[in-house]
């Protein structure tokens, strides 16, 4: 179904159906609700000449348009990149304007599906599904086939609140004037004026007649300034988790099941997944100190690769020893491994039947006991520099995982990251006692923050420690 929206001048206030409120976008569902949070929403008026101009816009696929001429994009879904560390939301619906003169349409622009592309710097790209078509007038009748292409790009974005990125796209030096992509386009000798245009792929996917209306002619100065790409405000998933006790016994212990929707991997450089935790109700225990992570009586660890859709499914299973039938519990989840940052922060509780987890009462006296559950034990996790790095050297990296009366198994992941810098650099190996010996990669001088976090096995919870090394010169 299309709705079509006529706008004579911009402060008309034109027919919209089923107009989206203009606070809808903060109007997600917070961080910790357990219902399903509303479809994130992509508000943006593409540009003032597009509203302007290309003035009666037929819209699809739920998207709606208030009396600005922002158009609003819903449906959004999160999709995650392990490789580039991006973060992609593909919404719906589509906005068709046209130029209609005296009944008769002679040009029309499609934009449709948009999606926002970002990556834990800030920076990325706005694109969607582009066609255009003309009419003969002054030449022959025209049309291009719908394409996804990059619509604009950005440099930076902002987070207003934990559900909205906000951005302006860039404009100035997209497309120097006299470059080839330009001569390309057809587009005259000195422009773009200043570089100042859409991106080239969506000038290319728009007829010839078409491309001037979205960069600097220099012609009329405050036509140029209406062609300026406008900035958006894109909703983003809100992490929201579903906890269920899937089984319950004495001996066996307490098993929840938990499955979560729109996290990120990946929000700032060393992040790497999500942790999901058992501990008691009322707000996230401190996940840097032991005592802290004392207080969970189950824990696992869901890496980056497995949150490439941004969803989860896990189970925690907790010892009957664990837990304090006086308390309520809920089920807690926040960034690896360093907790960088609180956007994967959630907390949700749990409804726990405490009588399914009380030993059945027996007068036998020769009944024998049930014997207590395992209880995880927590190692500590100790790293030290051998040696004197030097560049082009390997250093190496002894870890000790101690405090514990068992051999633990499993796997460490060494995490390099050189201060004041975005490199970094990742070394895994297999746990198969209390002192592992990590060899790593050759490092360029200066100092690295190391931080190694243990996985944890059947027996042994997860752990982590940091330590940093001083990468010297080869004298």
């Amino acid at each position: 179904m299309s709705t079509l929206v006529t706008r004579t001048r911009r402060c008309a206030v034109g027919t919209v159906a089923g107009a989206l409120a203009t606070g809808g976008l903060l109007a997600l569902a917070p961080v910790q609700a357990q219902a399903a949070a509303p479809a994130p929403v992509l508000a943006w008026e593409v540009s003032q000449q597009f509203d302007d101009h290309l003035s009666t816009h037929v819209l699809g696929g739920g998207a709606t348009e208030d009396a600005d001429g922002v158009v609003s994009f819903p449906g959004g879904t999160a999709t995650y990149e392990v490789a580039t560390r991006a973060s992609t939301v593909q919404y719906a619906g589509s906005v068709a304007g046209s130029f209609v003169n005296a009944g008769t349409t002679l040009y029309t622009v499609t934009l449709a599906d948009p999606a926002v592309t970002y990556g834990p710097d800030g920076s990325g790209r706005l694109t969607a599904v582009v066609s255009a078509s003309n009419a003969a007038f002054g030449g022959p009748a025209a049309s291009t086939d719908p394409a996804r292409v990059v619509v604009a790009t950005f440099a930076a974005s902002t987070r207003p609140d934990p559900t909205t990125l906000a951005a302006t796209p860039d404009w100035a030096g997209v497309l120097p004037a006299d470059s080839a992509e330009a001569t390309a386009l057809g587009i005259g000798a000195g422009k773009p004026v200043d570089g100042k245009s859409f991106a080239a792929s969506f000038l290319g996917n728009l007829t010839s007649g078409v491309r001037a209306h979205f960069y600097a002619t220099g012609t009329n100065p405050a036509s140029d300034l209406k062609k300026q790409v406008a900035s958006f405000t894109a909703g983003v998933p809100t992490p929201t988790v579903t906890a269920r006790v899937s089984d319950a016994s004495p001996t066996a212990g307490l098993t929840v099941a938990a499955t979560g929707t729109g996290f990120r991997g990946v929000t700032n450089i060393g992040d790497n997944g999500i942790y999901v935790g058992l501990a008691p109700a009322g707000g996230l225990p401190p996940t840097g100190s032991r005592d802290g992570m004392d207080a969970f009586a189950a824990a696992t660890w869901v890496p980056a690769s497995a949150l490439t859709s941004g969803s989860f499914s896990t189970s925690l299973t907790a010892p009957t020893a664990r837990l304090d039938r006086t308390k309520a519990y809920s089920v807690y989840t926040w960034q690896a491994h360093t907790r960088s940052n609180t956007t994967q922060d959630t907390e949700t509780p749990v409804a726990i039947d405490w009588t399914r987890l009380q030993a059945p009462v027996t007068t036998q006296p020769t009944q024998p006991t049930t014997p207590a559950a395992v209880v995880k034990a927590t190692p500590s996790v100790t790293a030290t520099i051998k040696g004197k790095p030097v560049v082009g050297r390997r250093a190496k990296l002894a870890v000790a995982l101690d405090g514990t009366t068992s051999v633990p198994s499993g796997a460490l992941e060494v995490a390099l990251t050189k201060k004041g810098t975005k490199k970094s650099k990742v070394v895994r190996v297999a746990v198969s006692g209390t002192t592992q010996r990590v060899t790593l990669p050759r490092l360029t001088r200066g100092v690295w923050k190391v931080v190694v976090a243990y996985s944890g096995d059947t027996s042994h919870a997860a752990a982590s420690g940091t330590t940093k090394l001083t990468v010297k010169a080869r004298k």
